[in-house]
């Protein structure tokens, strides 16, 4: 799916109105994040809701170039503009070793296509396929240890976000108010969505728990099809499977998606890091 044909689906949700109105905008790019199912752990919803992310984060630098946003925030939210940049940085982190790790997939499911080509066309070339199939055997290893790491660091990142910040002694600007809670649920937002795609990376600990029932068909059969495309390369590779051209055509799709949405938002990351950080100079 084009990032187009993403970002109109992501346009047409139609979205309630919230109270504060120096937020609607904000508000009304949330919704339509939180309107994408990525719970499903398809590589469609996961790159919608990453398509969905970078708009966020459009908006929200928008949103902090508001003089009535930067006032709010910079009389009164210091504390939480050292959450926010602190959260932003973490955020820029995860998705700038996320898009390292889908171009270094790129670049090994390339390796094998080579491979497999040129044993098809040579009928010969098979040593050459066994090295780049135990070398992407070897790197989908450590891409889920990393994958769980990263888990883990978001996990901290909407843990931190959920502390209660006093203001003015317990008086709290209404304005502020809701400058802050949009800008917490942009993080949260994010985490969620990060979460759902870093999970199709690492994979799902119930698939290796199914194989001890695969001898039932009926099991069997429903474990293949709710695997995603890194998991259904993985058991083609394992057994050697004839689809194995297929499988990694649909991952190299799927990666190529991934790469360019996680390069989109991360460069969006950075500008709205540049924002909070102009904000806290003025």
């Amino acid at each position: 799916m084009s990032n187009l044909i993403i970002k109109n689906q992501l346009r047409s949700i139609s979205l309630p109105s919230r109270s504060h109105p120096s937020t609607t905008g904000i508000e009304e790019a949330l919704n339509k994040v939180k309107a994408i199912s990525t719970t499903t752990g398809s590589s469609e919803s996961i790159l919608m809701g990453l398509a969905g992310l970078e708009e966020l984060y459009k908006c929200t630098e928008e949103f902090l170039k508001m003089g009535s946003t930067q006032r709010v925030m910079s009389s009164d939210g210091s504390e939480f503009m050292e959450e926010m940049l602190d959260g932003s940085l973490r955020l820029m982190d995860i998705c700038s070793v996320s898009r390292d790790l889908m171009v270094d997939t790129h670049e090994h499911v390339r390796g094998v296509q080579s491979c497999v080509r040129r044993k098809k066309v040579a009928g010969g070339g098979g040593d050459q396929l066994d090295v780049a199939v135990s070398g992407y055997v070897g790197f989908r290893k450590n891409m889920r240890k990393e994958a769980k790491k990263l888990l883990g660091s978001l996990k901290k990142i909407d843990g931190e976000s959920c502390t209660s910040l006093s203001v003015n002694n317990g008086q709290q600007d209404e304005h502020l108010v809701a400058v802050i809670d949009a800008m917490r649920r942009v993080v949260s937002v994010s985490v969620s969505v990060l979460k759902s795609f870093l999970e199709f990376l690492s994979g799902r600990q119930s698939n290796i728990k199914s194989k001890l029932a695969s001898v039932l068909k009926k099991k069997k059969d429903h474990h293949d099809a709710s695997k995603n495309e890194l998991e259904s390369l993985d058991s083609a590779i394992s057994c050697s499977c004839d689809d194995l051209p297929n499988k990694l055509e649909e991952v190299e799709v799927s990666i190529d998606g991934f790469e360019k949405n996680l390069e989109g938002l991360f460069r969006r990351l950075i500008r709205t890091r540049a924002s909070l950080l102009n904000i806290i100079s003025c």
